[in-house]
């Protein structure tokens, strides 16, 4: 008798759970239909639209579309809306812009959006979360097989705490990774309907060619005269009136967007005037003469945003003004370290953070995570991101903005987005897990030796204390995590690496993508030693300089891959790899033949 009552209660519990379970597609057949509104904006018909697509490329079947006017039945997919009863206890409100609600009933699944791109961002959550779909660069994704597709129930709800996330990398900028990562963009390299100019418009809003000539004192004074074209003088009434005249015509011209940058051009040439000291030394800041103009400028648009820089000589908060309420400040941390995590390595920093913090919480952060002047130099930053990002959270940022590489390429370019992007929406995400996952997925069997290469790299620079800047170079790390011993271990791997994936061929272009930085480096050192183990030359046996071979196929090589994946640049805004190339060759050329004394040091 007790063995019957637990065999029933057995079979109730596994019927309870079957119950609960979504079938949506059976053995390549549809067991579903996606449901939308009857008048569906354009992103609910999007992400219909993708959510269709993907399960038609994981099982073949083709889930049908159709609108709430369809009398309701269970195993629908319920997406954006609708005019069903289970939406409508689902407070779409609370989810702001970009949130969304994934819930599954055991009868229907619903995808719930918030009042932008919430319920396409829901649909591709729910494609990587629960039906194991990737999506790792612009060309890079996975899509699982299978032919049935059975859902659980759960509930996920998702509201991010930065309004705006921005990753600036090229490849970012694909519109389906965009929209997969919930990332925006101010308009730079994609398209973007929330900002009317970005940054550094002085010189768009007050023009040194109309200007300079007959009206010098609309300019910065400094060194006992003016200077056209280096900033504003902002105690100048003429100087603001000209600027929301120029504004003005600019927001008629375009008026969708909601933000619009009034700031400061880039140099820190600020103007020094009587009047323009006096306004920045009662505020201990030279946001003492710009953050009164800019709330000036803010009274006359009050349905905008008006976005400014707190940027170098500005980036100091000011003592006795507090931004108007539809005034952002843009705040950069440009001079920080990158080893380290900005709550450790500039104090100077996160108190003009915190000063910023008391003033308002309309704050963007203009944040810097790359090598700017050598694109291509492995810069071990990595365990950095998600410290930075979560201080930034904790301290009222509301939005941000990852400034990387806008040019194609760069070192780990795919896997430092990848990151960026999660962490961004999330900055609780497990990065080792989340790491992990990318690069089991982007280099396939390679990973562990990838993994290898960072976690040693990434281990020397710590132990070490070098300095990691953004303005910095390979040579300077020549003695820590370049040092020849490591490079030699890290060609090790890579040689390994690249052997574990030779049947693959894009997973081999992936592996030596990621070679790039050590080839750079060892180049870089090269043509800095000149000679020895580590120079570009070696003597001949008459005491004559002659090119290292090793060095000339390592530059060989460096250029073949650069061209195969289409990198533009080494350097931020010059110097093609073409351009590299052939300045290293006519450096090696100019000296081969030379007396080895000549170069030794």
């Amino acid at each position: 008798m007790k063995k019957s009552i637990i065999c029933i209660l057995a079979l109730i519990c596994f019927n309870l759970t079957y119950a609960q379970e979504l079938t949506l597609v059976e053995t390549g057949k549809s067991k579903s239909r996606i449901i939308i509104p009857v008048k569906a904006t354009a992103i609910e018909i999007k992400a219909a639209g993708v959510l269709q697509d993907y399960i038609h490329r994981i099982s073949g079947a083709r889930v049908r579309i159709k609108s709430d006017k369809k009398k309701p039945k269970n195993g629908e997919i319920l997406v954006g809306n609708v005019n069903r009863p289970e939406i409508k206890d689902i407070t779409l409100d609370k989810l702001e812009k970009d949130g969304f609600l994934l819930r599954n009933t055991g009868s229907k699944l619903m995808i719930g959006g918030g009042t932008e791109k919430g319920v396409l961002y829901g649909v591709y959550t729910f494609l990587e979360k629960y039906l194991g779909c990737r999506k790792y660069s612009s060309e890079s994704a996975f899509v699982p097989k299978q032919k049935s597709i059975v859902l659980n129930p759960f509930e996920d709800r998702q509201v991010p705490v930065f309004t705006f996330r921005e990753v600036y990398y090229r490849d970012a900028y694909d519109e389906e990774y965009m929209d997969w990562h919930k990332l925006d963009c101010h308009g730079e390299i994609g398209a973007s309907r929330e900002w009317g100019f970005w940054c550094h418009s002085f010189s768009g809003l007050l023009s040194t060619e109309e200007y300079g000539e007959t009206h010098p004192e609309y300019f910065s004074f400094y060194d006992g005269k003016r200077h056209p074209g280096s900033q504003l003088c902002l105690s100048n009434p003429d100087v603001l009136k000209i600027v929301i005249k120029n504004l003005k015509t600019e927001i008629d011209k375009n008026p969708e967007p909601l933000y619009w940058s009034v700031s400061q051009n880039d140099n820190t040439h600020y103007c020094r005037c009587p009047e323009c000291s006096a306004l920045d030394q009662k505020a201990g800041s030279s946001m003492g003469s710009m953050l009164p103009f800019i709330n000036k400028v803010a009274e006359q648009f009050p349905d905008k945003i008006i976005s400014t820089l707190a940027y170098q000589y500005t980036r100091k908060p000011p003592t006795d003004i507090v931004p108007a309420k539809n005034v952002n400040i843009m705040l950069c941390n440009i001079e920080s370290p990158r080893h380290i995590n900005i709550e450790k390595g500039d104090t100077a920093f996160c108190e003009d953070l915190a000063g910023w913090g008391k003033l308002t919480d309309n704050i963007i952060l203009w944040d810097y995570v790359i090598q700017f002047s050598n694109l291509l130099a492995p810069f071990p930053n990595l365990h950095t991101l998600k410290p930075n990002i979560q201080y930034y959270r904790n301290n009222r940022v509301t939005a941000v903005f990852e400034q990387a590489n806008r040019e194609i390429g760069g070192e780990f370019a795919e896997l430092r987005a990848y990151l960026l992007a999660k962490l961004l929406w999330n900055p609780d995400v497990d990065v080792d897990e989340t790491m992990d996952d990318f690069l089991s997925g982007y280099y396939g069997n390679a990973s562990e030796m990838i993994k290898e290469y960072i976690n040693i790299m990434h281990g020397t620079m710590e132990h070490s204390g070098t300095r990691l800047d953004i303005f910095g170079k390979p040579v300077l790390a020549k003695e820590s995590f370049l040092s020849d011993s490591l490079i030699m271990v890290y060609n090790q791997i890579f040689d390994r690496a690249e052997k574990t994936v030779s049947s693959d061929p894009g997973k081999l272009n992936h592996v030596r993508s990621a070679r790039l930085p050590v080839q750079y480096a060892i180049l870089e050192i090269a043509r800095d030693e000149k000679t020895g183990d580590r120079g570009a030359f070696i003597a001949d046996g008459t005491g004559l300089l002659m090119p290292d071979p090793v060095k000339v196929d390592i530059l060989n090589k460096f250029l073949l891959q650069c061209k195969a994946t289409g990198v533009t640049r080494v350097t931020e805004w010059n110097t093609t790899p073409q351009e590299y190339y052939d300045k290293y060759t006519k450096f090696i050329e100019e000296n081969s033949g030379k007396p080895a004394a000549v170069l030794e040091k």
